[in-house]
């Protein structure tokens, strides 16, 4: 793997972290000062998206190569 895809790659990873850093704070202030479950719980399917999406690599199953690991 070269430097430039390595960097990419890790700039992509801390943008992820920092996304569901914020994420997890906001639930946690709406869960502490209003209790809004239907708002929490979208927060919480938006952050599993993420993780989805990101983590799991399930969107690399479905293209066209078959995965790059």
């Amino acid at each position: 793997m070269d430097e430039f895809k390595k960097a990419v790659e890790l700039r992509e990873g801390v943008s992820v972290l920092i996304v569901l850093a914020v994420l997890t704070a906001l639930e946690f202030w709406i869960g502490a000062a209003t209790g809004w479950t239907m708002l929490l719980i979208t927060i919480a399917l938006v952050k599993a998206a993420i993780v989805i999406q990101y983590f799991m690599h399930l969107p690399r199953l479905f293209s066209e190569e078959g995965g790059d690991h």
